[in-house]
């Protein structure tokens, strides 16, 4: 499944935003869930979310206007997929909106 968040601030900010608000990210988890990330690149991060006993990968590059994200969602959570896609959306954009 994919999500835009668009956003005004260029690539770098963006990025600088994004691993600002990371640690604050996973107190937000619903079900006390985990998370891990990585940047593989400069405009690549790579998330997993644990929760719910179901590990959630999440890929989000990182562009000049707006953060592609592609979440892949287990089988086991298909039902899930428009909260879990809220979830991804609404994160990235307070993420985004804190200097």
């Amino acid at each position: 499944m994919e999500v835009t968040v668009p956003h005004d601030l260029g690539r770098a900010e963006a990025k600088r935003r994004l691993e600002a608000g990371l640690p604050k990210l996973e107190q937000h988890i619903p079900g006390g869930g985990s998370l891990t990330s990585n940047f593989v690149s400069d405009d690549m991060l790579q998330l997993e979310i644990n929760a719910m006993g179901q590990r959630i990968p999440v890929a989000i590059r990182i562009e000049d206007d707006r953060l592609d994200a592609e979440v892949s969602v287990p089988v086991f959570l298909k039902m899930m997929r428009g909260q879990i896609a809220d979830f991804v959306k609404v994160s990235a954009e307070k993420m985004l909106q804190k200097p």
